[in-house]
Protein backbone atom coordinates (compact mmCIF):
# COMPACT_ATOMS: atom_id res chain seq x y z
CA UNK A 1 0.00 0.00 0.00
CA UNK A 2 1.50 3.40 -1.03
CA UNK A 3 0.28 6.47 1.02
CA UNK A 4 -0.57 9.39 -0.43
CA UNK A 5 -0.54 12.65 2.04
CA UNK A 6 -2.37 15.60 0.45
CA UNK A 7 -2.13 19.21 2.29
CA UNK A 8 -3.16 21.93 -0.21
CA UNK A 9 -4.99 25.75 0.40
CA UNK A 10 -8.37 24.72 1.60
CA UNK A 11 -9.81 26.00 -1.13
CA UNK A 12 -8.44 23.69 -3.49
CA UNK A 13 -7.51 20.16 -1.33
CA UNK A 14 -10.84 18.51 -2.02
CA UNK A 15 -11.01 19.46 -5.54
CA UNK A 16 -7.46 18.28 -6.05
CA UNK A 17 -8.01 14.87 -4.10
CA UNK A 18 -10.81 14.19 -6.05
CA UNK A 19 -8.82 14.58 -9.60
CA UNK A 20 -6.18 12.58 -8.11
CA UNK A 21 -8.41 9.79 -7.12
CA UNK A 22 -9.81 9.37 -10.53
CA UNK A 23 -6.83 9.93 -12.69
CA UNK A 24 -5.59 6.53 -10.40
CA UNK A 25 -8.66 4.81 -10.51
CA UNK A 26 -8.97 5.37 -14.70
CA UNK A 27 -5.41 4.17 -14.69
CA UNK A 28 -4.68 1.49 -12.04
CA UNK A 29 -3.21 -1.05 -14.20
CA UNK A 30 -0.43 1.44 -15.17
CA UNK A 31 0.14 2.41 -11.46
CA UNK A 32 0.76 -1.43 -10.54
CA UNK A 33 0.07 -0.36 -6.66
CA UNK A 34 -2.43 0.27 -4.49
CA UNK A 35 -2.90 4.13 -3.37
CA UNK A 36 -4.21 5.00 -0.07
CA UNK A 37 -5.07 9.13 0.85
CA UNK A 38 -3.09 10.03 4.44
CA UNK A 39 -5.76 12.74 6.05
CA UNK A 40 -4.35 14.52 8.77
CA UNK A 41 -5.17 17.97 10.95
CA UNK A 42 -4.84 21.24 8.90
CA UNK A 43 -2.47 22.36 11.34
CA UNK A 44 1.05 22.42 10.27
CA UNK A 45 3.26 20.98 12.95
CA UNK A 46 6.30 19.33 12.53
CA UNK A 47 6.85 15.50 13.10
CA UNK A 48 10.24 15.70 13.95
CA UNK A 49 13.28 13.78 12.41
CA UNK A 50 11.17 10.30 11.95
CA UNK A 51 9.68 12.66 9.01
CA UNK A 52 6.52 12.77 7.29
CA UNK A 53 4.36 9.66 7.45
CA UNK A 54 3.69 8.85 3.73
CA UNK A 55 5.18 7.54 0.57
CA UNK A 56 4.59 10.75 -1.35
CA UNK A 57 3.52 14.07 -0.28
CA UNK A 58 1.84 16.81 -2.34
CA UNK A 59 1.52 20.15 -1.63
CA UNK A 60 2.72 22.33 1.30
CA UNK A 61 4.36 20.20 3.56
CA UNK A 62 6.61 22.07 6.15
CA UNK A 63 7.62 19.09 8.27
CA UNK A 64 9.36 18.32 5.11
CA UNK A 65 10.94 21.60 3.91
CA UNK A 66 12.52 21.55 7.75
CA UNK A 67 14.36 18.42 8.04
CA UNK A 68 17.79 18.35 7.37
CA UNK A 69 19.95 18.10 4.08
CA UNK A 70 21.02 14.55 5.04
CA UNK A 71 17.54 13.86 5.96
CA UNK A 72 15.96 14.68 2.35
CA UNK A 73 18.90 13.33 0.54
CA UNK A 74 18.76 10.25 2.68
CA UNK A 75 14.97 9.76 2.38
CA UNK A 76 13.53 11.46 -0.71
CA UNK A 77 13.72 10.55 -4.13
CA UNK A 78 15.93 13.18 -6.31
CA UNK A 79 15.12 12.91 -9.77
CA UNK A 80 16.52 16.53 -11.42
CA UNK A 81 14.82 17.81 -14.21
CA UNK A 82 12.07 15.07 -14.45
CA UNK A 83 9.43 17.33 -14.51
CA UNK A 84 10.14 20.89 -16.28
CA UNK A 85 8.73 23.87 -15.44
CA UNK A 86 8.37 27.28 -16.71
CA UNK A 87 11.15 28.93 -18.14
CA UNK A 88 10.50 32.23 -15.74
CA UNK A 89 9.80 30.21 -12.78
CA UNK A 90 13.26 28.05 -13.52
CA UNK A 91 14.99 31.32 -13.57
CA UNK A 92 13.21 32.38 -10.43
CA UNK A 93 14.71 29.49 -8.51
CA UNK A 94 11.66 27.69 -8.22
CA UNK A 95 13.60 24.46 -9.19
CA UNK A 96 14.98 22.65 -5.88
CA UNK A 97 18.54 22.09 -6.36
CA UNK A 98 18.44 19.03 -4.69
CA UNK A 99 15.67 17.75 -7.16
CA UNK A 100 13.51 16.52 -4.26
CA UNK A 101 10.92 19.12 -4.36
CA UNK A 102 9.08 19.02 -7.93
CA UNK A 103 7.02 22.65 -8.05
CA UNK A 104 3.76 22.13 -9.75
CA UNK A 105 2.36 25.42 -8.85
CA UNK A 106 2.58 28.33 -6.79
CA UNK A 107 0.03 30.19 -4.20
CA UNK A 108 0.83 33.95 -4.66
CA UNK A 109 -0.74 35.61 -1.15
CA UNK A 110 -2.10 39.14 -1.00
CA UNK A 111 -2.72 42.06 1.11
CA UNK A 112 -6.16 43.87 0.78
CA UNK A 113 -7.50 47.03 2.35
CA UNK A 114 -11.27 48.69 2.74
CA UNK A 115 -10.85 52.28 0.81
CA UNK A 116 -13.62 53.37 2.69
CA UNK A 117 -11.63 53.37 6.18
CA UNK A 118 -7.94 53.17 4.81
CA UNK A 119 -6.43 55.45 2.81
CA UNK A 120 -4.79 54.40 -0.23
CA UNK A 121 -1.87 56.92 0.27
CA UNK A 122 -1.76 55.10 3.70
CA UNK A 123 -1.05 51.30 2.42
CA UNK A 124 2.32 49.89 2.58
CA UNK A 125 4.26 49.30 -0.46
CA UNK A 126 6.28 46.28 0.50
CA UNK A 127 5.57 43.45 2.75
CA UNK A 128 8.43 44.27 5.09
CA UNK A 129 6.68 47.55 5.71
CA UNK A 130 4.02 45.82 7.83
CA UNK A 131 6.20 45.96 10.46
CA UNK A 132 6.57 49.41 10.98
CA UNK A 133 5.09 51.31 13.95
CA UNK A 134 1.88 52.63 12.24
CA UNK A 135 0.45 48.98 11.65
CA UNK A 136 0.78 47.28 15.30
CA UNK A 137 -2.58 45.52 15.81
CA UNK A 138 -4.14 46.59 12.48
CA UNK A 139 -3.02 43.94 10.87
CA UNK A 140 -5.42 40.30 10.15
CA UNK A 141 -4.27 37.19 8.69
CA UNK A 142 -6.22 33.90 9.15
CA UNK A 143 -5.27 31.57 12.16
CA UNK A 144 -1.74 30.43 12.63
CA UNK A 145 -1.60 26.55 11.17
CA UNK A 146 -3.23 28.18 7.64
CA UNK A 147 -0.08 28.36 4.99
CA UNK A 148 -0.65 32.09 4.03
CA UNK A 149 0.43 33.40 7.69
CA UNK A 150 3.06 30.02 8.67
CA UNK A 151 5.02 31.71 5.16
CA UNK A 152 4.05 35.08 5.96
CA UNK A 153 5.56 35.25 9.02
CA UNK A 154 8.38 32.99 8.97
CA UNK A 155 9.98 35.04 5.98
CA UNK A 156 9.26 38.23 7.70
CA UNK A 157 10.83 36.83 10.75
CA UNK A 158 14.08 35.74 8.70
CA UNK A 159 14.02 38.79 6.39
CA UNK A 160 13.91 41.37 9.44
CA UNK A 161 15.52 39.67 12.89
CA UNK A 162 15.53 42.88 15.00
CA UNK A 163 11.96 43.50 14.23
CA UNK A 164 10.79 39.74 14.70
CA UNK A 165 8.69 40.92 17.58
CA UNK A 166 6.93 43.43 15.30
CA UNK A 167 5.55 40.77 13.47
CA UNK A 168 3.24 38.96 16.13
CA UNK A 169 2.42 42.61 17.62
CA UNK A 170 1.38 44.24 14.64
CA UNK A 171 -0.17 41.37 13.19
CA UNK A 172 -3.64 39.33 14.23
CA UNK A 173 -3.84 35.72 13.36
CA UNK A 174 -7.29 34.17 13.79
CA UNK A 175 -10.25 32.25 12.03
CA UNK A 176 -10.92 31.67 9.00
CA UNK A 177 -10.01 33.36 5.57
CA UNK A 178 -13.40 34.70 5.23
CA UNK A 179 -13.27 36.36 8.79
CA UNK A 180 -9.85 38.14 7.51
CA UNK A 181 -12.11 39.04 4.76
CA UNK A 182 -15.01 40.44 6.87
CA UNK A 183 -13.13 41.92 9.63
CA UNK A 184 -11.41 44.25 7.02
CA UNK A 185 -15.15 44.91 5.03
CA UNK A 186 -16.39 46.48 8.44
CA UNK A 187 -13.17 48.31 9.11
CA UNK A 188 -12.04 46.38 12.56
CA UNK A 189 -8.81 45.80 10.87
CA UNK A 190 -6.81 48.17 8.06
CA UNK A 191 -5.39 45.21 6.61
CA UNK A 192 -5.84 41.82 5.60
CA UNK A 193 -3.68 39.18 3.92
CA UNK A 194 -4.31 35.69 2.81
CA UNK A 195 -3.83 33.23 -0.31
CA UNK A 196 -5.14 35.40 -3.95
CA UNK A 197 -8.12 33.50 -3.87
CA UNK A 198 -9.82 34.92 -0.65
CA UNK A 199 -7.99 38.49 -2.15
CA UNK A 200 -9.84 38.03 -5.24
CA UNK A 201 -13.17 37.06 -3.45
CA UNK A 202 -13.11 40.26 -1.25
CA UNK A 203 -12.96 42.84 -4.40
CA UNK A 204 -16.47 41.39 -4.88
CA UNK A 205 -17.23 43.46 -1.48
CA UNK A 206 -14.86 46.64 -2.29
CA UNK A 207 -12.25 45.44 -1.20
CA UNK A 208 -8.91 46.21 -2.70
CA UNK A 209 -6.23 44.07 -3.25
CA UNK A 210 -2.90 45.66 -4.03
CA UNK A 211 0.12 45.00 -5.23
CA UNK A 212 3.60 45.36 -3.29
CA UNK A 213 6.47 46.55 -5.23
CA UNK A 214 8.77 43.59 -4.43
CA UNK A 215 6.19 41.14 -5.47
CA UNK A 216 3.92 38.72 -3.72
CA UNK A 217 4.72 36.52 -1.43
CA UNK A 218 4.00 33.00 -2.02
CA UNK A 219 4.43 29.14 -1.34
CA UNK A 220 5.55 26.62 -4.17
CA UNK A 221 3.19 23.64 -4.54
CA UNK A 222 5.18 20.65 -4.80
CA UNK A 223 5.31 16.55 -5.28
CA UNK A 224 8.36 14.81 -3.61
CA UNK A 225 8.32 10.70 -3.39
CA UNK A 226 9.94 8.61 -1.03
CA UNK A 227 13.14 6.32 -2.49
CA UNK A 228 12.33 2.86 -2.90
CA UNK A 229 8.95 3.63 -4.64
CA UNK A 230 8.03 1.89 -8.14
CA UNK A 231 9.19 4.40 -11.09
CA UNK A 232 5.44 3.91 -11.93
CA UNK A 233 4.38 6.37 -9.55
CA UNK A 234 6.53 9.20 -10.73
CA UNK A 235 3.15 9.21 -13.70
CA UNK A 236 1.46 11.30 -10.67
CA UNK A 237 4.08 14.27 -11.21
CA UNK A 238 3.22 14.35 -14.68
CA UNK A 239 -0.63 14.43 -13.95
CA UNK A 240 0.01 17.42 -11.13
CA UNK A 241 1.57 18.97 -14.57
CA UNK A 242 -1.46 18.16 -16.75
CA UNK A 243 -3.50 20.83 -18.51
CA UNK A 244 -6.89 19.35 -15.96
CA UNK A 245 -4.68 20.41 -12.92
CA UNK A 246 -3.22 23.35 -13.87
CA UNK A 247 -6.30 24.93 -15.17
CA UNK A 248 -7.94 24.29 -12.10
CA UNK A 249 -5.08 25.95 -9.93
CA UNK A 250 -5.46 28.91 -12.66
CA UNK A 251 -9.20 29.22 -11.78
CA UNK A 252 -8.30 29.60 -7.95
CA UNK A 253 -5.97 32.51 -9.13
CA UNK A 254 -2.71 30.33 -8.31
CA UNK A 255 0.36 30.54 -10.65
CA UNK A 256 0.55 27.24 -13.02
CA UNK A 257 4.06 25.79 -13.10
CA UNK A 258 3.52 23.70 -16.76
CA UNK A 259 5.35 25.14 -19.33
CA UNK A 260 2.42 26.04 -21.44
CA UNK A 261 0.16 26.92 -18.96
CA UNK A 262 -0.46 30.74 -19.05
CA UNK A 263 -1.00 32.31 -15.47
CA UNK A 264 -4.39 34.09 -14.39
CA UNK A 265 -5.65 37.19 -16.10
CA UNK A 266 -5.51 39.17 -13.22
CA UNK A 267 -1.57 38.29 -12.60
CA UNK A 268 -1.10 39.54 -16.15
CA UNK A 269 -2.95 42.83 -15.83
CA UNK A 270 -1.21 44.14 -12.91
CA UNK A 271 2.05 42.77 -13.73
CA UNK A 272 2.49 40.92 -11.25
CA UNK A 273 5.43 39.30 -9.93
CA UNK A 274 6.38 36.38 -7.17
CA UNK A 275 8.78 37.55 -4.72
CA UNK A 276 11.32 34.30 -3.99
CA UNK A 277 14.26 34.01 -2.43
CA UNK A 278 15.66 30.20 -3.78
CA UNK A 279 14.61 27.02 -1.77
CA UNK A 280 17.38 27.31 0.39
CA UNK A 281 16.16 30.56 2.16
CA UNK A 282 12.97 29.45 1.83
CA UNK A 283 13.72 26.19 4.40
CA UNK A 284 15.75 28.10 6.67
CA UNK A 285 13.27 30.05 7.51
CA UNK A 286 10.74 27.27 7.86
CA UNK A 287 13.09 26.16 10.16
CA UNK A 288 13.31 28.52 12.69
CA UNK A 289 9.80 29.18 12.81
CA UNK A 290 7.14 28.08 15.06
CA UNK A 291 5.14 25.54 14.65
Amino acid sequence: MVKVRIQLPLNISRGIEEMLKEHIEANREEYQREIDFVHHSHKCGTEGETGPQADIMIGFIPDLAQQTDEYILGHMLSAPGRFPIRKELRDSGFVDPRGCFHTFGIVPFVMFYNPYYTDAAEIPRSWNELLEPQWQGRVMMPGKQHIAPRVIRAVLKQQNPGRARAVDENITYSGMPPNVIEAVKSGKFALGAANITFGKISQSQKIKMFWPEEGLLCMPQVIAWSKGLDESLLKLGDFMLSPKVQNFLIQQTFYPAAPAAEPPEILRNNHAVLKWTGWDDFRTAMKNSES
